[in-house]
């Protein structure tokens, strides 16, 4: 009888360890409509495609709702499967897919109605207090200017942290305490249409073009290989079946961005 529950337990034990490698933890910060609330019932666009995406090859995505610079740093200690919106200059150590769930500017420039201030050049920034949020890729040219900036003149940018860093940055824009916020295009839009603020404020140029965005894995895992190899071979097959285009309809998202 002993020997019998004995192994009836190391069965258990192995399914048990089976089934958690099946489960993939992919988190990032609220960026909806690109991922958004881990509570919400609407997950976000990147995470609907995942976790479609990744069944078909039988994982299930858990969907954790955590501060950027955290959810990279975890994913790079193998603590979580992956990042979700991510650019390859977010984290260029990390497995990426070859196909991109989106594409689009890191760098979109938002102002306040009544402002007259348009991006030109880099030099367009001079005497402009800049909102950006911390641990961002903007691409390489904003990107070196934000880090020149932050070494000689730190109150030329205002860097904002946490799962609301978005709505608190537009916040921030519409109460004077910055002249300029950078976000990606639909994230913005999204939020402020939530906050009830579209008619007050306007875009203002881009940085940098459209570049590909993804859900990126942990470099410390082993089966992170796998995994974006699952992953193209789900999103190829939800493309074939126009499946990606009705989850960005449902979002807002325009198709020329996929």
């Amino acid at each position: 009888m002993m020997r019998f529950l004995f192994f009836s337990l190391l069965f258990l034990v192995s399914v048990s360890s089976t089934a958690s490698n099946k489960t993939i933890v992919i988190a990032g910060d609220n960026w909806c409509p690109i991922n958004c609330g881990a509570d919400d019932e609407d997950k976000g666009f990147m995470i609907d495609v995942a976790t479609e995406a990744l069944a078909l090859s039988g994982y299930q995505v858990k969907y954790e709702e955590i501060p950027w610079t955290r959810a990279v740093g975890l994913a790079r200690k193998g603590k979580i499967n992956a990042i979700v919106g991510a650019f390859r200059g977010d984290a260029p150590d990390f497995h990426f897919p070859n196909m991109a769930l989106l594409n689009i500017s890191p760098s979109s420039l938002f102002v306040k109605k009544e402002s007259t201030w348009q991006y030109q050049t880099v030099r367009s920034f001079n005497g402009i207090r800049l909102g950006a949020i911390k641990g961002y890729d903007y691409g390489d040219k904003l990107n070196n200017y934000i880090q020149s900036v932050l070494a000689s003149d730190e109150s030329s940018i205002v860097q904002i942290y946490g799962n609301d860093a978005v709505s608190r940055s537009i916040q921030f824009l519409l109460r004077d305490r910055i002249d300029v916020f950078v976000e990606t295009g639909p994230v913005f839009w999204h939020q402020a249409k939530q906050m009830g603020i579209s008619e007050q404020v306007k875009p203002a140029g881009n940085v940098s073009e459209p570049e590909p965005c993804f859900i990126a894995f942990s470099p410390s895992l082993e089966n992170s290989e796998a995994l974006t190899l699952a992953l193209d071979k789900g999103i190829i097959s939800l493309k074939q079946q126009g499946r990606i285009k009705q989850i960005a309809k449902k979002y807002g998202l325009p198709i020329d961005s996929l």
